[in-house]
């Protein structure tokens, strides 16, 4: 079990301050809903990498004493499963479906020196493709509830329509930031190069899934 945490900070400052962090300690048991069963246990290494290098970095576990389970606090710059940082691959989900690039197009302005890999940047893409629907549908919801009129939600109200619906996701994914920012000040500092890294947060708290 995970959950995705913003520790508030980059991840060179989160591999330097770890051991001042202040890890927040769930309540409740994800999986057998104990009430403060949680303690301390340990870490695990992860080295995840950018274009240039990589990350040395730990990521803190709780064991609930009930269930004997382990929960792990994931910075919100990393996926589950996914070696690169989140930003390196908003770059290239934006290239590709947003600024609607060909595949060379992609590789020359995401990749330095062959990295990421073709092969890994086309994974990335098919992945964010096939998950958007549902997390599209969920922000979807959430700005209906807000405010049913917004002009995105009129015919995606834009001026061009999104030929994918990883490019619509993306673009709705700007309207529920500027919402969220009129309810939480802590993602006031977010900007435009920081959604995805927003909606993993924000989605993975409701059960959404992989994003990527």
């Amino acid at each position: 079990m995970v959950i995705v945490t913003d520790f508030g900070c980059a991840v060179q400052t989160y591999a330097d301050e770890f051991d001042r962090l202040c890890f927040p300690r769930p309540r409740v048991c994800l999986h057998c809903q104990a009430v403060d069963a949680f303690i301390g246990h340990g870490y695990y290494p992860r080295k995840p990498l950018d274009r240039h290098q990589a990350y040395s970095i730990r990521i803190k576990r709780w064991l609930c004493k009930a269930c004997r389970r382990t929960l792990s606090l994931l910075p919100s710059f990393l996926l589950s499963f996914r070696h690169y940082l989140l930003a390196v691959i908003q770059q290239v989900v934006v290239v590709r479906f947003e600024d609607r690039a060909s595949w060379r197009q992609v590789l020359q302005r995401c990749t330095w020196q062959d990295a990421p890999s073709e092969r890994t940047v086309k994974r990335w893409c098919r992945s964010f493709a096939t998950h958007a629907s549902r997390w599209l549908a969920a922000v979807q919801q959430t700005l209906s509830q807000h405010d049913a009129a917004l002009p995105w939600l009129d015919a995606l109200g834009e001026p061009t329509t999104p030929r994918h619906t990883a490019e619509a996701l993306l673009r709705a994914v700007t309207h529920l930031l500027a919402w969220a920012k009129t309810r939480w000040a802590d993602v006031i500092p977010y900007g435009l190069n920081d959604r995805l890294r927003f909606l993993w947060l924000w989605g993975h708290g409701r059960g959404l899934g992989r994003l990527v």
